[in-house]
């Protein structure tokens, strides 16, 4: 998601309490007033549990749904429009596209499923030896979790296209070409569950050429006939 200006610290604060049904004294030991990341849908701050554990918590942006539906509504016209006057698009389903792209939207505005799906690819590398070794996710705090708020394990890292950076910290961008590789390979042929939206924000790069996904709102299934037919390709 591009850089946009954040939500004021009182809303995002707001936000929480009314999500988490309590303060948010009460709920972190701290809270970083100023979020590290601002997005369209989102944004996300650093906080510390009172267990000491740093959390990355992300804050759906208020009124963003309500905007999405507007916008999605006035899509929907337009493909409706385009169908009409223009019966050579027809063939390209407007309104069938609209239909898969409000699918999509809106279950990357529900943090219960990103939260879910945080789990499940976590599940997958911990539970293959090979990736375990290079891989890794965010674990989800699911105490601190609703449709709005998203509570991950705080991971620091370097963004993968930040490549002078990464030479100067000793890490092999070869090796981490060919990790991204396999991993990808293994996601979509052995798991048919793949990270969907791979940009240089959502991937780090940790000591040891380790590889660290982010943001799991977008996501990609594969059933098992269909990794048997692309295999053959």
């Amino acid at each position: 998601m591009p850089d946009a200006p954040p939500m004021p610290e009182a809303i995002a604060k707001q936000i929480v309490e009314s999500e988490l049904k309590d303060t948010v004294d009460n709920l972190f030991a701290w809270f970083e007033p100023k979020p590290f990341v601002s997005a369209s849908i989102a944004q996300v701050h650093k906080v510390i549990l009172h267990s000491g554990k740093r959390v990355a918590l992300k804050i759906q942006r208020a009124g963003i749904h309500e905007i999405i539906e507007d916008d999605i509504k006035a899509m929907y016209k337009i493909a409706k429009i385009l169908e009409q006057r223009m019966p050579s698009l027809k063939s390209f389903d407007p309104v069938g596209l609209v239909r898969n792209f409000e699918d999509s939207i809106m279950k990357e505005i529900d943090f219960i499923n990103e939260s879910i799906n945080i789990q499940r690819f976590y599940n997958n590398l911990k539970n293959d030896s090979a990736l375990d070794q290079f891989a890794d996710a965010p674990k989800v705090y699911t105490a601190f979790t609703t449709t709005k708020v998203l509570a991950m394990e705080y991971i620091s890292g370097i963004k993968i296209n930040q490549v002078d950076e990464l030479v100067s910290k000793d890490i092999d961008t070869k090796v981490i070409a060919k990790r991204l590789t396999t991993s990808y390979y293994k996601q979509i042929f052995e798991y048919g569950f793949f990270h969907a939206d791979p940009h240089p924000g959502n991937l780090l790069v940790l000591p040891n050429n380790h590889i660290c996904y982010l943001d799991f709102g977008m996501m990609g299934t594969m059933l098992p006939r269909d990794i048997m037919v692309f295999s053959r390709l």
